[in-house]
């Protein structure tokens, strides 16, 4: 299926008159705005907002498979009270088809269908179409960290789509992010008032200065990331936090999905449904999750999870084949998520911890890597009503607890012992591990950054999958590296997802690393 939509979507393209200019429109004058395409704007708007709803699927099905068991499990953040697929599956380090299809059924059946329709019908100088670029990217760096090799720059222009190495994916990203900025800059500079996308934008309701931030928050994001593997990172990163915008730096700047009134849209939470007792009641806080957050006494914990039936927080370790026997028991500790609980894209406290590490390594972040590292706990402690908490946990010496165990539950020796507190004598090493794990519980739930973030840095220290049933495929110390490719691919697009294998640069398998994934 994946391939006969991928077909249609470069047919489409093929038959529209727009087609020979749309590789090309990246080098439009990002100062040629048209404010004349307002209309134009109005009239295809829904396109945006079908994107934004799907850079985080609201179909429950679609979350867990692209979100929650993977990213949400490999970052640590929860652990699964199922025995899915027998106990056979993503967690224990084994991929059904139907799982690992999943997150690129999702990305080109949903965003980069609704995004080709969009670059039909809208001129590249719009609002529109540059605010719908950078969602665009904020959902296909997703799909990009997941497999690594995907279609991207060719998709909707040629069938049939070939697949991009990761480091040429990265490239447009950044390349479109560039482009977007300079539209909506040149934008709101002649209209600083002006919110032409009033009727369609759910994250920040048409504020363009806001949308300006986020792209440049995206592409340090990005930057960092590849930083081991780009020679050009620290110059992207340095471009965006000196931007006359800058990046997001308070909590009021977060892009947030929620409900909107006057877009007569209700948000509903797709992860309530995956782990409430009303739903698939399959997720409780990871053991990783627990170390840190009791062991700092963090004052986010109560914010994140529900105790247990004894009142303490308690975890469960990961990756085990026989986790139905733990679901919906009441020793565990169960997420705090609602179904109205708005959804967190992005946040000001990873902007900080990101320019904190920036800071480490030399770049001009604004800032030194200690005071940036700061800044960034106690916006995020300010994210959640907790900023008289600020300094008595930036003092705190408190290092991860061990894992007790618990009925087959194997106990484990504390992962590190990080603290909160910062320390100027520590090496760089240490004082990456401190700023990543504050950036992992500072970002949470957002499962599939903290994944990325952990294969990149190896930080924070996290407990090993119980089971690993890859047959040697994924080191369980190492821990998994990435999402195989879809077998659907290989059913429809055989020839050109063999060539990715070889744009992978090793087996299609969870061992092999990505592009950026340097230690």
């Amino acid at each position: 299926m994946n391939k006969h939509f991928i077909k249609l979507c470069a047919l489409v393209a093929l038959c529209t008159p727009i087609y020979g200019c749309l590789d090309s429109s990246l080098n439009d004058d990002p100062d040629k705005v048209h404010v004349s395409r307002l209309a134009q704007d109005n009239l295809y708007g829904t396109y945006l907002t079908t994107l934004q709803r799907n850079v985080v699927a609201e179909d429950q099905n679609d979350f867990q498979l692209t979100e929650d068991l993977f990213g949400n499990m490999y970052a640590g953040y929860y652990a699964g009270t199922q025995s899915w697929e027998g106990g056979y599956n993503a967690t224990t380090y084994v991929f059904p088809d139907g799982w690992k299809d999943r997150p690129f059924s999702v990305a080109y059946t949903k965003v980069m269908s609704n995004w080709q329709q969009l670059r039909l019908k809208t001129d590249s100088s719009s609002v529109l179409f540059a605010v719908g670029e950078v969602v665009k990217v904020e959902a296909m760096h997703k799909t990009t960290d997941i497999y690594g090799p995907i279609p991207y720059t060719r998709f909707g222009l040629q069938t049939p789509v070939p697949y991009d190495s990761q480091k040429d994916v990265y490239m447009r990203f950044f390349t479109e992010l560039d482009h977007a900025i300079g539209v909506l800059t040149a934008f709101d500079r002649l209209n600083p008032s002006a919110k032409p996308l009033s009727n369609f934008d759910l994250i920040y309701g048409s504020d363009l200065k806001k949308w300006i931030r986020f792209a440049n928050s995206l592409k340090l994001r990005l930057a960092i990331r590849c930083h081991k593997a780009y020679d050009g990172a620290q110059a992207l990163a340095e471009a965006a936090v000196n931007n006359d915008y800058g990046v997001i730096e308070e909590n009021e700047d977060n892009a947030v999905m929620q409900t909107v009134g006057a877009l007569s849209f209700t948000y509903n939470n797709p992860f309530y449904n995956i782990y409430s007792t009303e739903g698939y009641n399959e997720d409780r806080m990871g053991a990783s999750m627990d170390a840190y957050l009791n062991g700092f006494s963090d004052p986010r914990l109560s914010k994140f999870f529900a105790p247990a039936i004894d009142g303490q927080y308690r975890g469960m370790r990961n990756g085990m084949r026989n986790g139905k026997n733990f679901q919906g028991n009441e020793k565990l500790s169960a997420p705090t998520i609602t179904r109205s609980t708005p959804y967190v894209w992005m946040n000001a406290a990873e902007m900080w911890l990101l320019r904190a590490e920036g800071a480490l390594l030399g770049w001009n972040m604004g800032g030194t890597a200690k005071d940036l590292y700061e800044e960034g706990v106690r916006t995020s402690l300010a994210q959640h009503g907790l900023s008289d908490s600020a300094d008595n946990y930036l003092a705190s010496n408190n290092t991860p607890s061990a894992y007790a165990g618990m009925r087959g539950l194997p106990a484990a020796d504390a992962p590190s012992d990080i603290t909160p507190a910062w320390d100027d004598n520590a090496t760089d090493a240490k004082k990456l591990e401190r700023i990543i794990t504050q950036k992992w519980i500072a970002i949470y739930p957002l499962g599939q950054e903290a994944w990325s973030e952990f294969r990149r840095t190896g930080y924070p220290k996290l407990f090993p999958v119980v089971d690993n049933f890859s047959n040697g495929k994924v080191n369980t110390n190492i821990q998994v590296r990435r999402v195989p490719f879809p077998a659907s691919e290989y059913i429809g697009n055989k020839a050109e997802v063999e060539k990715a294998v070889q744009l992978l640069g090793g087996e299609d398998t969870g061992g092999t690393s990505l592009w950026w994934d340097k230690q």
